[in-house]
């Protein structure tokens, strides 16, 4: 399937700054990080409507601009099916949290998780095709444009990372007790803390640096 394609010298930044970095080194975590301060008081939820959904796509180089405007299109002809979609696109999310935040934290999924996302690749994996390449065959996606195309490839992460051996090392960054974005650890000592050194980590640095000023301020 196509992978995930970051531009190297945006460092995760993806194609739309006014959306969350790209920070998960899997696609589908990701999608779970477009809600910003999870774990905090007041998150944000980036994909507000499909409108949103269809935006995001284009941030991470799932959809091409004119996919993007068909799709848009698209949904202004079929609202209710787009508000249908969108409604389904936040199930997965939370899907995939579920089961994702589960791994992070060494406990079990819950089968009702697990179902959910089989029932969603069954679904997705109606819309590729076996074609040939320099290899033999692999799998590709149907060039048939509909309003959930931006979920394929996101559900396919998600499957692919659950039988893969780095699923182990999904970690969830504590930030300062309110982030919550899931990550592969892909570094080589597999120490990696935070979703971001010069985010999380930095602001977690400069908090204990704060707390420890103040201890000696108050002993002093």
């Amino acid at each position: 399937m196509p992978q995930q394609k970051l531009n190297k010298q945006s460092l995760g930044q993806g194609q739309d700054p006014t959306f969350p970095r790209l920070l998960g080194e899997r696609l589908c975590l990701d999608f779970v990080n477009s809600i910003e301060g999870r774990a905090g008081p007041q998150p944000h939820d980036f994909l507000e409507n499909y409108e949103a959904l269809v935006h995001w796509g284009m941030h991470a180089s799932l959809l091409s601009k004119e996919e993007e405007r068909a799709l848009l299109q698209l949904a202004q002809q079929q609202p209710e099916q787009a508000e249908a979609t969108w409604a389904m696109a936040l199930r997965v999310r939370d899907t995939l949290y579920s089961i994702f935040v589960a791994l992070a934290r060494g406990e079990h999924p819950t089968p009702a998780a697990l179902r959910a996302l089989q029932q969603a690749y069954l679904k997705v994996m109606s819309h590729a095709e076996l074609t040939p390449s320099s290899a033999g065959f692999t799998w590709t996606w149907k060039s048939t444009l509909t309003l959930d195309r931006m979920l394929w490839p996101v559900v396919q992460s998600a499957v692919d990372l659950l039988a893969s051996t780095v699923v182990a090392r999904v970690r969830e960054c504590p930030g300062c007790g309110d982030c919550g974005w899931l990550f592969v650890d892909i570094s080589k000592a597999g120490k990696r803390q935070w979703c971001s050194m010069e985010g999380c980590g930095s602001r977690a640095k400069m908090r204990r640096l704060y707390q420890r000023q103040h201890r000696q301020n108050a002993r002093g």
